[in-house]
């Protein structure tokens, strides 16, 4: 179908228009990027005193005729000038790399490492201030009062030198730090010169880790005839050495203790302990209002800690899986977390998600319908009174209806304190 020529004309101004706009939109960008970047000198209090005190005498030169206050009042000009030269010329060309984990668990000491270079030939740099604001952008948008701070002494020219400070979040999510703003008011304090540099970055806080009692061994011992199958054909990378025996036919050569067999003079091999994988279905539903900037709901908080925990229990005994559907402001599933870097990928959504008034549980459990089959038994950790029954009126006449009704649901409302037996947040 062809366009009238109206409609190709009202096209083609469209898109000149729209580049305009884009070469607008980037140049007032970089214009308040360097804008930003320009080093800034303002008065500090006690330079404000200073010029309080030079403005008196140069107004009792002027008023009595003095000349030795006249040429007074001139020195202390010339020392606030070399305030304001020494400043400017010590902050150009100084650059800032900062060092940081890519991320960080709630309550846990975060060290960030500032290295300020300086490129100059013959100027040194002295007593610069690093600072660092905190903004937090996910689950909710908040900037932060506090700020990361930290002071390097000297910057030999052509040198470069390091300093560190520590943070310590108390909300999970998603941060940025920075622009990183360099200051000085080296040597007098008359003044401070500042820089911002263009160098933000983001760092994840994961969700703080609690404690398992040894009555959450009860919720994990249930998955076992799930898994005893699976334990029958572990390799034996996943088992334990425990002890010598007598060699045997069949034994593979490795298996040989070559210091007890040239103690003994006769063969001994290792002997090994397998371990039983253990197979948890976990379903994190989040009800509740959304995340606000004046606090945390203590539930939802509880819960996602509480499945943390048990994620990083499976991280440590590498033949334990996890599968792990979630029902919250974002709807997802994993149906193997088993690994350092799948449990980081949990972590890193656990960090940033959100409660809903309306989490899809319906969904969430979909994503769980294959590992189900093999491991019948699902883990509900939940805001909320148990709404298992609910769930199966849902799916009633499909295939998941089915494979929910032989499920055995073990349903955990934090609200009620019922995560209190096998979690330990404090």
């Amino acid at each position: 179908m062809l366009e009238s020529p109206q409609t190709i004309v009202d096209n083609r101004s469209a898109s000149i228009f729209g580049r305009l706009w884009n070469r607008w939109h980037d140049k007032r960008r970089r214009d308040r990027a360097r804008a930003r970047s320009q080093v800034r000198f303002r008065l500090t209090r006690e330079g404000v005193h200073y010029i309080g005190i030079l403005l008196f005498i140069f107004l009792g030169a002027l008023l009595r005729d003095v000349n030795l206050l006249i040429l007074l009042a001139g020195a202390m000009i010339g020392l606030l000038l070399l305030q304001w030269r020494f400043n400017t010329r010590t902050l150009i060309g100084l650059t800032a790399q900062r060092y940081l984990p890519r991320n960080s668990f709630v309550g846990v000491e975060t060290s960030i490492e500032m290295r300020v270079a300086n490129p100059k030939v013959w100027l040194g740099a002295w007593l610069i201030l690093v600072e660092e604001p905190l903004q937090k952008r996910r689950p909710n948008v908040v900037k932060l009062i506090e700020k990361g701070t930290t002071v390097v002494d000297e910057i030999p020219p052509k040198g470069a030198r390091s300093s560190k400070y520590q943070l310590t979040f108390h909300q999970r999510g998603e941060y940025l730090i920075g622009p990183t703003t360099i200051s000085t008011r080296f040597p007098l304090a008359l003044g401070r010169g500042s820089r911002t540099l263009d160098n933000q970055t983001n760092i994840t806080i994961f969700p703080k880790l609690g404690q398992l009692s040894s009555l959450a061994n009860g919720l994990f011992q249930q998955q076992q005839q799930g898994a005893a199958q699976a334990a029958r054909s572990v390799g034996l990378h996943e088992a334990d050495f425990y002890g010598l025996r007598p060699w045997s036919t069949g034994d593979s050569k490795r298996w040989i203790h070559w210091r007890t067999t040239a103690r003994l003079g006769e063969l001994s091999v290792r002997q090994f302990e397998r371990r039983q994988s253990q197979r948890v279905c976990v379903l994190l539903d989040l009800y509740g209002p959304p995340q606000r900037k004046n606090g945390n709901n203590e539930h939802v908080e509880r819960c996602i800690s509480f499945l943390s925990t048990l994620a990083n229990h499976s991280a440590r005994h590498g033949s334990d899986r996890l599968a792990v559907g979630i029902a919250a402001a974002e709807n997802f599933a994993l149906p193997s977390v088993q690994g350092n870097v799948l449990v980081e990928n949990l972590l890193n959504r656990l960090a940033t998600i959100d409660a809903s008034p309306k989490p899809d549980l319906v969904e969430a459990l979909r994503g769980l319908t294959i590992p189900l089959q093999n491991n019948p038994h699902l883990l509900v950790i939940s805001t909320r009174s148990n709404q298992t029954q609910w769930l199966r009126e849902q799916f009633r006449g499909q295939a998941t209806g089915r494979l929910l009704a032989r499920l055995k649901v073990k349903w955990l409302d934090a609200s009620q304190a019922e995560l209190e037996p096998y979690f330990s947040w404090n």
